[in-house]
């Protein structure tokens, strides 16, 4: 119904072509009916998505590495916003934060090619599953979040469009762990199978201060909004990752599947770990990533891998490899 695709191996030399649904033309939206609360989510296995973030409180260095934070390279600390979603222990109930509304669907194009030493990944940028409606109308819930937030070229945040872009990345097959982790110098810290990017889980507010973009602001069904035009993702958005609706039964007692990949070239996976639960910040590193036995090009290897879960940074927090420049992907964490 969206475009959901399951993750396929991809073996030396050989393409992967990803296309999207081709329902409207790409920038062009297609709205036949609104979307119900948690329709067309995958959720691994029928267990209830993930519906509560523990975003961190006012005050939170973000200037080096550490668990429940984030290692970015310009350092600073960050401002718990003050929204009706958040309750006082920082928990964000996601269900009462606000979805961008709207049904917008893509022609979405990735290709990722493999040799022996690298992995590169070309595309548009855009999702093959929907997203809301941006730039965000005016009128629905979300508005005036984003209409409050100032945007270069653009009246404010909330008329920034999602457009194709150029993803041109080249990444190590194979990647090696660092002996110390690399801070995050720029937006974009991988490439997600499903045509998006993710970024990094620091924005800014209407005051110029480093926020939480999941407590900020309402995302779409599928956690991600644009920033310069470029669609991505926030926080635990495996949900819209998928071939079906609803995983197969046995999945809550296995480990999440493939669902991207950082710009270090290490694997980025859903929520759960060996056991199938759920893993909290506590079963990471510091760069919210892990070691143990996982499939990797179609193969059982014990490799170090990222995991996607409901605790800030929710992604990654710094990269245990070494990362490369992803060009157009801008630097800091300013995401206007």
């Amino acid at each position: 119904m969206h475009g959901l695709f399951k993750p396929v191996a991809v073996t030396a030399g050989a393409v992967c072509m990803l296309l999207g649904p081709s329902m409207a033309p790409a920038g062009s939206a297609a709205v036949p009916h609104p979307v119900r609360a948690g329709a067309g989510l995958w959720n691994e296995g029928g267990n209830t998505p993930i519906t509560r973030l523990y975003t961190p409180p006012t005050g939170t260095s973000i200037a080096s590495p550490g668990r429940n934070t984030l290692y970015a390279c310009r350092g600073g600390t960050l401002t718990r916003p003050d929204r009706p979603w958040i309750d006082a222990h920082g928990v964000i109930d996601v269900l009462k934060r606000p979805f961008v509304s709207g049904t917008m669907h893509w022609r979405a194009r990735l290709r990722v090619t493999t040799t022996g030493t690298v992995r590169h990944f070309k595309g548009n940028g855009l999702p093959d599953h929907f997203t809301g409606h941006f730039p965000v109308r005016k009128g629905t819930p979300a508005y005036k979040y984003y209409a409050e937030i100032p945007a270069h070229g653009y009246p404010n945040a909330a008329a920034i469009p999602i457009k194709a872009w150029n993803l041109d990345v080249t990444v190590p097959r194979n990647p090696s762990v660092s002996a110390k982790p690399t801070c995050i110098d720029q937006l974009t810290t991988g490439m997600a199978l499903a045509g998006g990017t993710f970024h990094l889980e620091v924005a800014t507010d209407a005051q110029d201060r480093p926020v939480d973009p999941n407590a900020a602001l309402p995302l779409d069904r599928c956690w991600g909004h644009p920033y310069e035009t470029q669609y991505h993702y926030h926080g635990p958005s495996q949900t819209c990752f998928g071939k079906a609706s609803k995983g197969p039964a046995h999945a809550r007692t296995r480990h999440s599947p493939l669902v991207g990949y950082a710009i270090d070239g290490f694997g980025i996976y859903g929520p759960r770990g060996e056991d199938g639960k759920v893993v909290r910040n506590k079963d990471l590193d510091v760069c919210h990533g892990h070691t143990h036995a996982i499939m990797w090009d179609g193969h059982k290897v014990v490799m170090y891998h990222y995991h996607l879960n409901g605790e800030y940074p929710y992604s990654i927090g710094c990269f245990r490899g070494k990362p490369v420049t992803v060009p157009g992907s801008g630097h800091g964490w300013r995401h206007r």
